[in-house]
């Protein structure tokens, strides 16, 4: 081939390279990433042999990715430890190349790192050398520099080291890089793609932030079970990270970065509902609740009552004794029950005698001691909350509907609030509030009620409750899947990664 069809073919294939570039920066929706394209593409498209990039974080230089082909590095601050210092960004201290490079906002070339130079100390190419037997000739410095209104903004340094010649394969120049200014223009593009996935980092960490707060809002007003949707939150992170681990690509099982990060913020919110449920009833501990010191109160006047009486003559003693130890027995018979965990045929039919248990009010008047919301309160055979309290208790799914809906989650997010909103549901429709079924529930609501359930179940800090032993836990999950509730797949899954072990 004739030089100057090398060079005209190495022309076509620069402005191949160039589109190349340009797509790849535009390829990737994760920051760690997308700096390794960079410094990638940039080295091919500058035949570079070596290189390193930095961003910019607390007014320093922080080394994030370092390449070199001779000798067979690769670095990512991400995965190794990069044990070098950052550089200070000190503008009374600008003798370091990429500390210059960044302050000034100019692209730096030199020839030769070894040559006489007043204006840099390359003491550390030098020492780089002289460890690794590497040869550090020329260099070419490119600040990733972005534009937010009028002010510059650098994020960072690219760093590239030993040209080499695409068509000899020896020593090369970097050469005049502005004609044409392909390299600087690369390095704009650069920066603008890597400040729009900083800012997209960014509103992301602001709604993480946001749904950690409104956590804490709820779980601030009750003394109790105070982290429950952190360790629901916790267990959803990490059961979506083994699921990503052993399911590949495109299975519905798989959780890539992202994917997961959306499952989390759909658990820090799935109880946002809660924070205008009524705290009698979120906190309810007993059957009575609140009721209880006005029927103590009552049982207090009845004794008061069968005294007077007895005193002014209106019962004789046998009378007096039986009414005063009755009153006792049934005052007895309310505090046992109300915190008794389940009620029996027999607790039933006892209940339903305290109807006839009778005092007289502040008129005068012959009244049940026990009201029909007392013995219905009493009357919950299983747990704290009477039917109407359960239906209160329930809104704060349609709650947390509601109010996830006023928030204008960009298109990334749009399922968060139907997967929020949608952990208790069950796979049989017997749950709540839509009465999903089957695949009309999502992967990821399933994924947040076995989470849910799960710390429930194990949760001691419960005010109606003791905490179960986490393997008699696990026997009530895969009972509820065996029923056609849960996911049954999902929950032998979770069973199997024992992840609680580093939970709980």
């Amino acid at each position: 081939m004739k030089k100057a069809d090398k060079a005209e073919s190495r022309g076509v294939y620069d402005i191949e390279k160039i589109f190349e570039v340009v797509l790849a920066f535009n390829s990737v929706n994760d920051r760690t990433e997308l700096l390794n394209i960079i410094l990638t593409k940039m080295m091919e498209i500058t035949y570079s042999d070596a290189g390193t990039l930095y961003t910019v974080d607390d007014d320093k230089l922080n080394f994030r990715i370092i390449k070199n082909k001779t000798l067979g590095i690769f670095q990512s601050s991400e995965t190794d430890e990069i044990n070098l210092p950052p550089i200070i960004l000190d503008k009374n201290n600008i003798q370091n190349v990429s500390a210059y490079s960044a302050i000034k906002n100019e692209i730096v070339l030199v020839d030769d790192v070894y040559a006489e130079n007043e204006r840099f100390n390359f003491s550390g190419p030098k020492k780089y050398d002289n460890m690794t037997g590497y040869s550090t000739r020329a260099m070419l410095v490119l600040p990733i520099c972005t534009q937010r209104g009028n002010d510059n903004e650098v994020l960072g340094v690219i760093q590239m080291i030993n040209p080499i010649d695409p068509i000899t394969g020896g020593p090369g120049v970097y050469g005049n890089i502005y004609e044409p200014p392909i390299v600087p223009a690369l390095a704009k593009i650069a920066a603008n793609t890597l400040a729009n996935l900083t800012y997209v980092r960014d509103l992301r960490l602001l709604l993480r932030s946001f749904a950690a707060v409104m956590t804490q809002a709820i779980d601030e007003r009750s003394p109790y079970n105070n982290n429950h949707t952190q360790n629901v939150a916790q267990y959803c992170e990490k059961f979506a990270t083994h699921l990503g681990r052993i399911f590949p690509q495109g299975h519905a099982f798989h959780f890539d970065s992202l994917h997961t990060e959306r499952l989390v913020l759909a658990a820090l919110l799935h109880d946002i509902g809660k924070i205008i449920t009524p705290l009698s009833v979120m906190d309810k501990s007993d059957r009575l609740g609140q009721r209880l010191e006005a029927i103590r109160y009552r049982f207090e006047l009845k004794k008061c009552q069968i005294e007077i009486d007895w005193l002014h003559k209106r019962i004789n003693n046998e009378q007096y004794a039986v009414e005063k130890e009755m009153t006792a027995d049934y005052q007895l018979l309310v505090e046992h029950i109300n915190t008794i965990g389940f009620l029996t045929d027999e607790h039933m039919e006892n209940v339903l005698k305290l109807r006839s248990l009778t005092y007289k009010n502040t008129e005068g008047a012959v009244v049940p001691l026990l009201d029909e919301g007392d013995i219905d309160a009493l009357s919950i055979k299983k747990g704290t909350l009477t039917a109407s309290e359960r239906e209160i208790m329930q809104q704060h799914v349609v709650i947390t509907g509601r109010l996830l809906d006023k928030i204008p989650f960009w298109k990334y997010y749009g399922d968060v609030p139907q997967w929020a909103r949608s952990h208790h549901e069950f796979l049989d429709g017997t749950g709540y509030p839509q009465k999903l079924s089957g695949a009309e529930v999502p992967i990821e609501s399933c994924i947040i009620t076995i989470m849910d359930i799960f710390d429930a179940l194990i949760d001691d800090d419960r005010p109606y409750k003791k905490g179960i032993p986490i393997d008699k836990s696990l026997k009530i999950l895969e009972k509820m899947a065996d029923e056609g509730k849960l996911h049954k797949e999902l929950v032998q899954l979770f069973t199997e990664s024992k992840l609680w072990e580093d939970i709980v």
